[in-house]
Formats: structure tokens, C-alpha cells, sequence
């Protein structure tokens, strides 16, 4: 009797219990039983997958190269540059020969991609259990643009690229130790306040000879820095050489969210003003400047510094709309396509704001825009340009993103000063050249800013002398 009841109890809460199993959805079914691990057609299906959607990544990089860059590129050759950009990553991952691949005579671009596309699926088939196919594009890739030998031409990981967009909108937030280094051997010549660089005790003038272990003698200085930096909360154990010095101290840092203002502005001395502009990002930077240069000359000082050095470049319109304010209607940079198309940009609606004599400040890390700056300051002699001659590193670029997320830099135009000098490689030769002394600037006297804050003294001691014209 006793069991007849407890049966019939059953039956009727069957129908609740499947209701309510039912109605949780798959989430609750995955809890109630184990999942099977993916059978060996799924692996296959994923792998597969993951080929497909490199090889297109890598398809779009090569036809971006072809059909975009500034000067024309012979396709054998990014497609050479791409296998041996392929097999280094082999090499690295393990692999001490990788299987030979196919060539073809020409320069046929469909030939030849069929060549690379060939190339990626035998390896990605061969070795993608050691290297991910997408790793394995992103080498090519990147190979490819480091052929061009260009400084506006480079590959950006999904992480990298989305650290350009933030720079873009005027973020310059990182995971990194803080400080600024000038190359070729990677030194420092900045220390960020606040930063795990400045609480280690790093100094401008000290050097960077290793990283994690990794000697910097080899590497290029963007490397360096990527290296260097790294997730929040992550070590890096730095190999410091000391200014001066030939000691070498290991100093492990505990990477933080670096912030950088791109517009900095203060007084010095009470007769200067200096303002220092990191980049042309977004026009913000503009308003920043304009308002530092018009309230330091309310106050009455008797000269300006605008320190461009360490002045990556970045948004051509950015930076003519800020020359606007420092240059008078001429032309400020002319432009060269990849079928010769001549153009020169002019200024027409310049409202120039100095009413004091000027000093700009460059050394090798001004680049880019920076450098179109300084040669139009130079060109309309507006001020006086001094310091280190600049990087050389002059093109019209443009960020193409690709369907995964990464992105190819690429030049598309070349670019030269108003007066039609060329900058790219060659770069910015100040009027008076002034070194950094590095042993110095470890004491804390920066010799540059110091000979600018002397000629500006000078000029105010010849009341005669034009205030916004660069005395030769």
C-alpha cells in the first residue's frame, strides 16, 4: 500500500521535472551531463577553419601591399620575403628544417600568391600543431612589410591595433614601465612621473642592453619597446647599463597602466613659457597649444619653446590646422602618389598667433608629422629649430584594418616640404645642432632646453632684433 502511493507520486511529478529540465535550456542539460571531447572531424573542421581565415587574412595583406603602397613592389619578392618570414617563425617554434617550398619564375601577382598561398598550407598542414596558422600569417605579414624598409609601412596585431585607435582618440594608455628611449642602442631619455620606471630608479642616460635576457645590441629600437612593454602586472627584468658608467644593473619592474598627456605646458623662469607636444593625434591638441601660447604671451613672457622632441608625428590635418597658428598663407608640404600625381598643400587661412620670439626643439625620435612641423617653421622663419637632426621618417600613411582584427600600416603617398625638400631618410638638420649629452641629463641638465632658454635670452636682449623671425 505504502509503495502503490509513493509510485503513484511519482508519476504525477514526472511531467513537472522534464518541464522544469526543459525549460532551463542547454545550459542546464550541459550540468546534468558531461560534454565529449570534439571528435576527431570536429578538430578537423576547427583547424581547417582556422586556416582558411589566416590564409585570407594574409591574402588581404599582399594585395594591400601590391595595390596601395606608395611605390610600386615586385610581388616576387614580398612573396620570398614572406616565406623566410615563415620559416624563421618554424625555426624559432622548433622546427630546424622546414620542408622546401615551390618558387616561380616572374612577377606575375596571381602566380605568385599561388606560390605563398601554396607555402601557408603546407606548412599550416605540416607544422600547425607547433605554430598556430594565424602566428604563421602574422610572420609573413609582417616580413613582407619590414621588405619595404619603411617606417610607416609595419603590421599590427588585434592588440596592437587597437592601442592605435586609442592613441588616435588622444588615449596614451599602456602596460609598460614609463619611459622614453632614443635609438640605435635603446637609451633612456625620459622618465614618466609616477611609473614603475621612476619608483626603480631608471634615468634619463641610462641604457637598455638586455630585456628578460634578450641582448637590445640586435634590435631595433620599436622592438625594444615591445618588448618592454607588456600586460599590467607583469614582470620584465631589464639589463641597465648606468650613464657614465660601464656598470650594469638588473632591475625587475612590475609593468603598470601608463598614462601620457600629449600636451604639456609650464613656465620656466618666469620669462619663458614651454609647451611640449608628444604627438598630433586628434584635434585636440591644437585648442591645447593654442591656449598655452596665447595665455604665456598675457603674461608677458619674452619667448616660447615648443619642444617637439620624441614627437612620433601622427594626423597630416591635425598638424597643418596647428601650423596655421604659427605660419603665415604658403605652402607647408607637397605630396607624390604612387602614378607620380604631384600635389602641394597651402595654407590660406593662416592666423598666426606668436607675438615673442620662438625656439623648436627636435631630436631623432621627431618624426614624421613632427618633421613637417619643424621644416615649416624653418621654411616660413618663424623660429629658430635646434637640437639633433630628426628621424627621417616622412610618409603619408594610412591604418588598413583586416578581417581578423589586425591591421597593415601602409605608406601611400610620399611626402616632402613645402619648399620640395626631401625629408624621408633624410630628415629635418636643425639650425643649430646641439647634442644631448647623456652624462649630463643623468645631473639633470638638459643641455638642449638649456641652449634654447639662452638664444631666447639673447634675442630679448636685442629689442630691435624681428620678434617672430629665426635668426640663421
Amino acid at each position: 500500500m505504502h509503495t502503490a502511493r509513493l509510485l503513484a507520486i511519482l508519476r504525477r511529478l514526472l511531467p513537472l521535472v522534464l518541464a522544469l529540465v526543459l525549460a532551463a535550456g542547454p545550459l542546464s542539460l550541459a550540468l546534468a551531463f558531461p560534454t565529449t571531447a570534439p571528435t576527431s572531424q570536429e578538430r578537423g573542421l576547427r583547424d581547417a577553419a582556422a586556416v582558411d581565415t589566416a590564409l585570407r587574412v594574409l591574402q588581404e595583406a599582399y594585395e594591400l601591399l601590391l595595390e596601395r603602397y606608395a611605390l610600386p613592389l615586385d610581388p616576387a619578392t614580398l612573396t620570398s620575403t614572406a616565406q623566410e618570414g615563415m620559416v624563421a617563425a618554424l625555426q624559432e617554434a622548433g622546427v630546424e628544417q622546414p620542408v622546401a617550398g615551390l618558387s616561380a619564375p616572374g612577377s606575375d601577382p596571381l602566380q605568385q600568391w599561388n606560390v605563398l598561398r601554396q607555402r601557408f598550407q603546407a606548412f599550416a598542414a605540416r607544422y600547425g600543431q607547433l605554430v598556430a596558422p594565424r602566428e604563421l600569417a602574422y610572420a609573413a605579414i609582417k616580413a613582407m612589410a619590414d621588405s619595404t624598409d619603411d617606417s610607416h609601412t609595419s603590421f599590427m596585431t588585434p592588440e596592437q591595433y587597437q592601442e592605435h585607435l586609442r592613441w588616435t582618440r588622444g588615449e596614451v594608455r599602456y602596460g609598460g614601465i614609463g619611459a622614453r628611449m632614443r635609438g640605435p642602442l635603446p637609451t633612456v631619455v625620459e622618465v614618466f612621473a609616477n611609473t614603475p620606471a621612476e619608483a626603480a630608479g631608471l634615468r634619463p642616460g641610462d641604457t637598455i642592453v638586455s630585456v628578460d635576457g634578450r641582448p637590445t645590441s640586435d634590435l631595433r629600437l620599436e622592438e625594444v619597446v615591445n618588448l618592454v612593454r607588456g600586460e599590467e602586472g607583469t614582470s620584465v627584468v631589464l639589463g641597465v647599463q648606468r650613464a657614465g658608467s660601464e656598470r650594469v644593473d638588473e632591475l625587475t619592474l612590475v609593468r603598470a597602466q601608463v598614462s601620457v598627456p600629449f600636451v604639456e605646458a609650464r613656465r620656466l623662469a618666469d620669462d619663458l613659457g614651454y609647451v611640449r607636444l608628444r604627438g598630433f593625434p586628434e584635434p585636440s591638441v591644437i585648442e591645447q597649444v593654442e591656449q598655452a601660447v596665447l595665455q604665456y604671451q598675457r603674461e608677458g613672457v619674452r619667448g616660447l619653446i615648443l619642444d617637439l622632441r620624441g614627437n612620433s608625428g601622427g594626423r597630416l590635418d591635425v598638424g597643418t590646422r596647428l601650423l596655421a597658428r604659427f605660419v603665415p598663407n604658403g605652402p607647408i608640404y607637397q605630396v607624390v602618389d604612387r602614378n607620380g600625381r604631384h600635389d602641394t598643400f597651402t595654407l590660406r587661412d593662416a592666423r598666426p598667433i606668436l607675438t615673442v620670439p620662438l625656439v623648436v626643439l627636435i631630436d631623432e625620435g621627431t618624426a614624421s608629422m613632427g618633421e613637417i612641423f619643424a621644416a615649416a617653421i624653418q621654411e616660413h622663419q618663424v623660429g629658430r629649430v635646434l637640437g639633433t637632426t630628426t628621424a627621417g621618417s616622412v610618409a603619408a600613411s594610412v591604418v588598413f584594418p583586416l578581417s581578423d582584427g589586425s591591421a597593415l600600416q601602409l605608406s601611400v603617398e610620399l611626402v616632402y616640404s613645402g619648399a620640395g625638400r626631401l625629408l624621408d631618410r633624410v630628415g629635418v638638420k636643425p639650425d643649430e645642432e646641439v647634442d644631448l649629452d647623456l652624462t649630463a641629463l643623468r645631473a639633470g641638465h638638459d643641455v638642449q632646453l638649456e641652449r634654447a632658454i639662452s638664444y631666447l635670452r639673447e634675442r630679448a636682449a636685442q629689442p630691435s632684433a624681428p620678434a617672430t623671425v629665426g635668426a640663421p
